[in-house]
């Protein structure tokens, strides 16, 4: 953050320390931004980060990248009522026959909601 703060870019930071993986230190700075957020009263739609619950969930899967779920365990999205034990798999056929939070009822048309709603956590 002193790097940032000096007038350094993300950029040169990672040129300058190569053995600092790319992911960790989107995390890093995403953590940065919520302190920096909440402590100002900024309102903002969502978390930056994964909300994890005690059984190692991702419960907050609509507010995140697919970087943030592919491979975890996840909630659904739409409806919250079940848990991907590794997303994305098997979500078109909770998306198709049994998610309550899509509104289409043909089975094909409940899958394009549903992947049109959550593009964003596929890759």
């Amino acid at each position: 953050m002193d790097h940032l703060r000096d007038g350094g870019s993300i950029d040169s930071f990672h040129r300058s320390h190569p053995e600092v993986e790319a992911t960790s230190l989107r995390e890093v700075l995403l953590a940065a931004l919520e302190q920096f957020a909440r402590p100002r009263g900024v309102t903002r739609q969502g978390s930056l980060l994964p909300q994890i619950d005690s059984s190692g969930t991702v419960i907050n899967p609509e507010e995140l990248t697919a970087d943030q779920v592919v491979g975890r365990r996840v909630t659904c999205p739409a409806c919250s009522g079940i848990v991907f034990r590794t997303w994305p798999e098997g979500w078109d056929s909770h998306a198709a026959y049994r998610c309550r939070g899509l509104t289409a009822s043909d089975v094909s048309e409940r899958k394009r909601e549903f992947k049109s709603r959550y593009a964003h956590l596929f890759r």
